[in-house]
């Protein structure tokens, strides 16, 4: 049994973003037969009992609160913990101890409170006669260092999103970085591909967290009382515990068309509906992007405003500002301009495509079941690029610089209706796309004899050093040849310094009897050329290797 803790809270203070992603986490842990225990402080707002319905909790003793009007954010943070690392490691440790957990599998660490000098403690306190566990850390704020051997960050940074952590982490630490891993429930993946576009404005999601300290719910609804805005229909959601409640409830009660709801399993169902949402700036930013509802976002903390600021400028939600400055007028005049405006958001979808849990929960524990391959369809797009602007991936191309969106664009549309290009997408066995492979037959040979295909692939971070590179290969071999019949040569050139990608075709079967000079620059590179030729005794073995793989088409 895979046993792992995750270290997390919530409070009035923090609130529940962290606790939140981290229980979407665990579920996806757990359906995998992992099991899981969180680690929680007890303070006002802790979401203990909300975890407990699902998880086992260790509960840590409760501090006295601090005062933290006027601390900068370090400091802010550390208040946020309740006592020292060195404390809260020391707890855990003993919380552990007490409950006679060992064999303990990951360490889950979710909390701005801490660092690598809490890591290193609980680390050491844990590693005993047993290996130490594995450490993912989950931040957004890429301010402090971390011990990790896989850390999550899913926050948008546009072209610095992949350089933030650059010292901060040791140099074998796997990064998973950028909305493509944001940690959502399953029914979000299931949706993406079903929501369109809107294309009119007539109902409006309101949402600013459970808690909503400062009643930006209220400014919303203050704004949408707007006679010209009052055929809307308005959909509120705020916690029960929410100080503004009351206030909220009786606004709500003087607008047609608004419904006040309570804490709901999940959002994704008025998100669907929803033609705009008006709201923060925190982990919902990536449940509106993955069902494409256009946003006008107020920030409700400083780490969103980074983050905020860069989808504002790349053109995926409108960013009015924070909420100690953001009044209901701002709002209602960006609602009133959006009746007639183009909306914001329209590229949002194609950061998320709402498989993050499932991909993060391979990393940390492998592969599991069957992988297949299908077509690629209009809606790998966006996918297909993030693969291929992996900076790994581009290291190891013969152009390492990024590839435009535009220009992907192109080449993706002509592509889908080649006749001379097949490309596939790599799944796992609950439909998590992993990876791709391409083969591109010599122009003009659709009915040549004994023609020659180029075989391009790549895997996403989190399927990574699990051998499923050649295990891509050889169904992708069976595809060419289900395709464009057995006499098509499949052929690789691959940078000689891609010892990863050699390997690779090395184990799936080809053979390399050349080297060459690319003519990329800024130099020349030495590349080697490989060679996969079908015969019955070849594609047996292929065969062999691949029966415990699925292999599906079409």
């Amino acid at each position: 049994m895979t046993r792992i803790f995750i270290r997390c809270d919530a409070s009035l203070l923090i609130g529940s973003g962290h606790v939140m992603r981290c229980r979407t986490l665990a579920r996806e842990l757990q359906r995998r037969g992992a099991e899981v225990c969180f680690l929680c402080r007890r303070q006002p707002g802790d979401l203990i009992g909300l975890l407990e319905q699902e998880f086992q909790v260790l509960a840590l003793p409760e501090q006295p609160l601090v005062a933290c009007e006027g601390l900068e954010e370090s400091d802010l943070y550390g208040a946020w913990l309740g006592c020292t690392q060195e404390q809260d490691a020391a707890q855990c440790l003993e919380v552990l101890a007490v409950a006679g957990f060992n064999g303990i599998s990951w360490i889950v660490a979710d909390h701005y409170g801490l660092d690598a000098s809490w890591e290193s403690q609980l680390l050491t306190g844990l590693s005993g006669s047993d290996a130490a566990p594995k450490l993912l850390v989950i931040d957004d704020l890429a301010d402090r260092p971390h011990q990790a051997d896989l850390l999550l960050d899913q926050n948008f940074f546009g072209e610095a999103t992949h350089q933030r952590y650059h010292d901060l982490v040791p140099p074998q630490c796997r990064k998973l970085l950028g909305p493509h891993y944001a940690l959502l429930g399953p029914e979000y993946a299931q949706l993406h591909p079903l929501v369109v576009p809107r294309t009119e404005l007539r109902r409006v999601l309101v949402f600013f967290g459970g808690v909503d300290p400062d009643n930006l719910s209220g400014r919303a609804l203050e704004a949408l009382m707007d006679p010209a805005l009052a055929d809307l229909a308005v959909d509120v959601v705020l916690g029960l515990h929410s100080p503004h409640r009351q206030a909220v409830a009786e606004l709500v009660a003087r607008r047609p068309h608004t419904t006040l709801h309570g804490p709901l399993p999940s959002l994704a169902g008025l998100i669907a509906r929803a033609d705009l949402a008006i709201g923060a700036g925190g982990a919902t930013t990536w449940e509106r992007a993955c069902l494409r509802l256009p946003s006008l976002v107020v920030t409700i903390a400083s780490n969103q405003l980074p983050f905020s600021e860069a989808l504002d400028q790349a053109g995926h939600l409108q960013l009015l500002g924070d909420g100690a400055s953001v009044a209901a007028e701002q709002i209602r005049s960006a609602v009133l301009s959006l009746m007639t405006e183009p909306k914001p958001g329209k590229a949002a979808a194609a950061l998320t495509d709402g498989w993050g849990a499932p991909r993060l929960a391979m990393a940390m524990l492998g592969p599991q079941g069957a992988i297949s391959l299908r077509p690629a369809i209009t809606a790998d797009e966006a996918l297909l690029l993030h693969w291929a602007n992996d900076p790994q991936v581009r290291a190891n191309s013969f152009s390492p610089e990024p590839i435009a969106p535009k220009d992907h664009h192109h080449w993706f549309q002509k592509g889908l209706t080649d006749p001379n290009r097949l490309l596939l997408i790599a799944t796992t066995a609950d439909g998590c796309p992993i990876g791709q492979i391409r083969f591109d037959r010599q122009s003009g040979s659709a009915q040549a004899d004994g023609s020659e295909a180029a075989v391009d692939l790549s895997l996403d971070r989190c399927a990574r050093g699990n051998g499923l590179a050649a295990a891509l290969v050889r169904l992708g071999l069976q595809a060419l040849e289900q395709n464009w019949g057995p006499s098509v040569e499949a052929v690789a050139e691959v940078l000689t310094s891609n010892t990863a990608s050699n390997a690779c075709f090395a184990r799936a079967g080809f053979t390399s009897d050349s080297e060459l000079l690319s003519e990329s620059p800024p130099s020349s590179r030495a590349v080697k050329r490989w060679h996969w030729r079908p015969a019955a005794s070849h594609f047996s073995a292929i065969v062999a290797v691949g029966s415990m793989l699925l292999f599906q088409i079409g």
